[in-house]
């Protein structure tokens, strides 16, 4: 069961993918590239889930749409005034729509099924691990919309420019590459009691 964990929550990491090229375009090429960089992913990426029938998540659309929007407010401004708020308001929504997606069936346990329908797991035990893996990734994404408005209100904007795709970068490739763990979170989860008990096999009549 631990190594099912580390393998679907591999399988989950490209649903962020639209977010990593535009911060990464961001960081090196400037908002423009980013842009086009990030319509071409998307584009390429819509492909991909119609042929495999991958579907369109909750997060996956909500991201990629939120960096689009303001991304092309702040070409059509005479100023990017947009990009001051779009880093903290992006990550706020993210955020609130993964700690609201922890309920039930988790939006992770959503990515996972979607790109890996042969490999869910719907045991009490999973479902809860994942219920905790989307509330830790409403919880970064709430503390990194703090940073960047902290970020915002000391900086300058070229500044903050510069300094918030480094952040970004690190934290996220952090949280992806915590999130490849499966088996490491798998066993702390279950060290620290937050998984319900297994259910137990009924014993064969004596």
């Amino acid at each position: 069961m631990i190594q099912k964990v580390a393998t679907l929550l591999r399988s989950a990491a490209f649903d962020f993918g639209g977010i990593i090229v535009f911060y990464v375009l961001l960081w090196t090429a400037g908002l423009k590239p980013a842009i086009a960089g990030t319509i071409v992913f998307l584009a390429v990426d819509f492909v991909r889930r119609r042929r495999k029938h991958l579907g369109f998540p909750r997060i996956y659309v909500l991201s990629s749409a939120l960096v689009i929007v303001f991304g092309f407010i702040d070409l059509a401004s005479a100023s990017p005034f947009m990009i001051k708020y779009e880093a903290p308001i992006s990550s706020l929504a993210v955020g609130v729509m993964f700690a609201l997606g922890a309920r039930g069936k988790s939006i992770i346990q959503e990515l996972i099924e979607q790109q890996a329908p042969d490999a869910s797991d719907d045991s009490p035990e999973m479902r809860r691990f994942f219920q905790l893996m989307t509330a830790m990734w409403a919880a970064y994404f709430i503390i990194k919309a703090g940073v960047y408005l902290w970020i915002g209100d000391i900086m300058t904007i070229e500044r903050a420019l510069e300094v918030r795709p480094i952040i970004s970068f690190v934290s996220l490739g952090a949280m992806m590459a915590l999130c490849t763990q499966g088996r490491f979170l798998f066993a702390v989860c279950e060290r620290l009691g937050l998984l319900p008990s297994p259910t137990e096999p009924d014993a064969p009549p004596s």
